[in-house]
Order: C-alpha cells, then structure tokens, then sequence
C-alpha cells in the first residue's frame, strides 16, 4: 500500500514536537536577542496604546495625551505630523479605525504580565505561537491528502521560514492572525469529513476571532459556510449554520460598537476609505506609501477621515479611470511579491552595520527563496492527482483544494481592488508549502508533468500558467524595486534610513 493510503490522520507526537521545537530555536533566538528592545513603527504603537487601554479599564482608545507627548518627535520627524495634546483627551481618543483582535491579544498579556516588560512577554509569547505553525502546517498538509513525508516537509518549510521568524519581535497582527487562519483551515476540513459540531463551531471561532483581527478575511466567510454544506457527505447544512453562528457571535457584538459609535452601519474596523486613499492617491505606485499615508491622519475623527478619504478616493478614480486599471497588475505584483521588506527596513536603519555586499545579497536570497520556491511548485502540487477515500486518512481531493483556492481568491478579492502587500500572501504559505512539498516528494514528477503538458491536460496547463504568470509579476516587482535595492546594496545603504 502507498504511504499516502495509509497515512494517519494525526501527526505523530514526536514529529510534531520535533517540528515545534525547530520553529521555536530560530524564533526564540531573535526574541531573545531583542526581547528589551523598543518598538519601532506606528503600527506597533498604535497597537500597544489600544492593548494598554484594554487591560486599564478605559475603553478601546488611542493617542491619550501622555501618548502623544511621547511619540510628537517621532510623528513631526519621520510624518511631519504635529497633534496638540490639548485636541485630544487625557485617556485618548475613541477610535474604530483598527480591528480589535490583536491589541486584545496584547491586552490579556498586558493584564496578566504588567506592562513593566510588556514587550518581553508579548515576543515570548508570540515565539511559541509562530513556531506552532509547523506542527500545525505538517497537519494540514495530512489533511490536505501528501504524503507523510511531504507533511513533514511542509512543516520543515514553515519552522525554516525567516520572514516569520521576524514577526515576533514586533507587535504585528500577523502573529496572531496566521495562526488562527491555520486553525481555521484545519477545522473546517474536520468539520467537513466527521460532521462533529464542534469541529463546525471551532471552524467558526477561528475564522470569526482571524476577521476580528483582520477584516479583510470577511469575505471568505460565506465562501467557507457555502464549500461546508456542499463538502460535509453529511449534515452539511447544520455545519455551515454552525460555523456562521460561532462566528458572527464574534462578529456582531463588535459591529454593532462601531456602529453606535459612528452613527451608522459599520464592520469590525473603519479603514476602507483610508486604504482606498492611499491606493489610489495619484502621488502614489498603487499600494502603501507612506507620504501618502500620513496625509488623512491630520484628521482625529475616524468617521470625519473615513468620510473625507472615500470621497477623495473615488474622485481619483473618476479623474483617471485608466489609471486605476493600470494598478491592478501593480497590485497582483506586490500581493505576490518578494519578502525583501523587512531587510531592506533593517538594514538601512543601521541596525546591523555595513555588510559586505557579497553578504547581504546572500541574506536577501536566503529571505526571498522560501516563497519563489514554494510559489513555483504548489501550482503543480495542486495540479497532480490526490488519494482519496476513507484509507487515505486525508480530506484529499477536490473539496479540499477548493477550500485552499478559495482562500486564495478572497485574499485577493479583499486586496486587489484597494490596496496590496507582500506580507497578505503569508497565510497562504502553510496550504502552499503542504502541496509544494507533495510535489516535492512525488517521485517522477517532472515526467508526469511533462506528459500532462504534452498531452495537455487542463490541471497541468493551468498550472503552468500560473508559474508563468509569477515570474512575470515578480519581474514586475523587481524592475519597480530595483532603484531601492540598488541603494540598499550600494556603499552606505545602512544609513539611507528608509520606511518600512
């Protein structure tokens, strides 16, 4: 019997903690290194001054008086933004604008910690949980019908990520939002294949607590309700009743706070005319600029900015239709872009000193490759042939691959029209590296997929134009970046000091 047929359900306890323990070293290891080093970027501000709001008891507030008295010189130096202190209450101001999920993350810490060594204990905390996304990928991929080589792989590939490796240091909703992505993923596939109640509730949970966290992943809520009640061989309608229920009990609560704050319907965070803004400012490439950013954050009132911004977005678009056509291709580039950022950031703010070029183009190889290289063979993955029936141990087969394909179209759905990133791809990379490990470790893959082309089969055609079509938009990508990179590799690139 294949090794595919028999492969359990559940992965092996030592595989898994071997997994978990291999995430972890190289996570705890640069937590460590910058466990009592400040924060940086407004992001991780503003989610530090909404947690300390939490866990003091006064509501979901931002930029107290005492906040911005700390951070005006870093607002009038990098932002050219001065707030008076007196526009603004000693507690801070209400604020609808960011999703709820993480600064409530960090306010449990907050709470159960003090915020003495805040820091510290939110980037121990956030090193376990980004080295739970091996195990938990090696899981999926399981589930997902590979080998159980494969999985093992697919987690390996997860524990020797290193733009993940990354995110614990700082306060980003990406340590939290990932993971409960994963979760959600992996129960909605049991959910599916036991028709277990709680399997549909946890599904629920998950995917209500990841939109709480980022509001972008609204949209494929109904596709996950809708793919449950087709896929389930049983009670499928009660598992998808199920699973909105769970999480719309998460949702609403928040929905109707914003709403009774603004006066008017709203969703879980108030940010959808921002980021038009900024997406569609003619001084800006499409996606986040930062000249372009700090300009509605003259404006407190978050249903004032949200206002001012949408009316201001859509007359760009009105002006210059053509150039909002123009930034779709820019967006899928970016969406699916090279992870550079974070070494292009750290290295020109001098935090590593000069490095010689043959070295660091070496570093921006070792960060860039992981994706490129599971980019380039999850297609293919997908494409091949997966066991399936109940020997398999696996939710195999094509109900399975819809789930991943949906997931896929709804993050660009919810990007590609407003605003991208490199960094929203990262929650595909757990079901991405599962199938590009299967087709990894699928021995006499290339002559399958050569016949399959030969023979032009759909799958492998279809895949192979995806391939092409990434290497097209990471050429994109390269020739928009590459006055950057040219600097950032130059002589005296440490100290060009540019924005994240």
């Amino acid at each position: 019997m294949p090794e595919s047929a028999a492969a359990p359900i559940r992965l092996d306890h030592r595989a898994a903690l071997s997994l978990l323990a291999l995430g972890l070293l190289p996570r705890l290891l640069l937590v460590l290194a910058f466990l009592r080093a400040p924060i940086g970027l407004d992001d991780m501000h503003q989610y530090d001054m909404l947690a300390r709001s939490l866990a003091g008891g006064n509501g979901y507030r931002w930029y107290g008086r005492d906040d911005v008295a700390l951070l005006r010189p870093y607002l009038e130096r990098y932002y050219g933004l001065t707030i008076p202190t007196a526009d603004v209450p000693e507690e801070g101001l209400v604020t609808t604008f960011r999703a709820p999920g993480y600064p409530f993350f960090l306010a449990g810490i907050y709470f159960l910690f003090g915020l003495d060594q805040r820091f510290a204990h939110a980037r121990l905390i956030q090193a376990f949980l980004g080295a739970a996304l091996a195990p938990l990928t090696a899981f999926l991929a399981l589930r997902l019908g590979t080998t159980r080589r494969a999985a093992y792989a697919a987690g390996a590939i997860l524990a020797f990520y290193p733009v993940l490796w990354m995110y614990p240091i700082g306060l980003a909703s990406e340590n939290t939002f990932l993971l409960l992505v994963l979760l959600g993923l992996l129960a909605s596939l049991a959910a599916a294949r036991t028709a277990r109640p709680s399997a549909a509730l946890g599904a629920g949970l998950a995917f209500g607590a990841a939109t709480l966290t980022r509001g972008a992943l609204a949209l494929f809520l109904p596709f996950v309700a809708l793919w449950l009640w087709r896929s389930a061989p049983r009670n499928g309608l009660r598992q998808a009743a199920l699973l909105t229920a769970a999480a719309s009990a998460l949702l609403l609560p928040w929905v109707i706070r914003n709403s009774l704050v603004l006066g008017r319907l709203s969703f879980v965070e108030n940010s959808a005319g921002y980021n038009l803004f900024v997406g569609y400012h003619p001084q800006g490439n499409g996606n986040f600029d930062v000249r372009v950013s700090v300009i509605p954050l003259r404006i407190l009132d978050d249903g004032e900015r949200d206002r001012w911004t949408m009316e201001q977005a859509l007359g760009f678009i009105r002006n210059d239709p053509w150039r909002a056509v123009r930034l779709i291709p820019l967006r899928f580039a970016s969406f699916f872009g090279l992870e550079d950022r974070e070494l292009v950031y750290f290295y020109s703010n001098n935090y590593f000193g000069p490095i010689p070029k043959p070295l660091l183009v070496l570093g921006y190889l070792v960060l860039v490759a992981p994706f490129v290289a599971i980019a380039l063979g999850a297609p293919f993955g997908l494409a091949a042939p997966q066991p399936s029936g109940p020997a398999a141990g696996a939710d195999a087969g094509l109900a399975a691959r819809a789930l991943v394909l949906g997931l896929i179209g709804a993050l660009l759905l919810a990007y590609i029209p407003i605003l991208a990133d490199p960094r929203f791809h990262l929650p595909l990379v757990p079901a991405l590296a599962a199938y590009a490990a299967s087709a990894a470790t699928t021995p006499g893959m290339r002559g399958r997929i050569l016949t399959s082309l030969r023979q032009r089969h759909r799958a492998a055609c279809i895949a192979s134009l995806a391939v092409v079509c990434l290497l097209a938009l990471w050429a994109i990508d390269l020739a928009a970046d590459w006055p950057r990179l040219s600097a950032v590799f130059a002589p005296g690139g440490h100290l060009l000091g540019l924005e994240y």
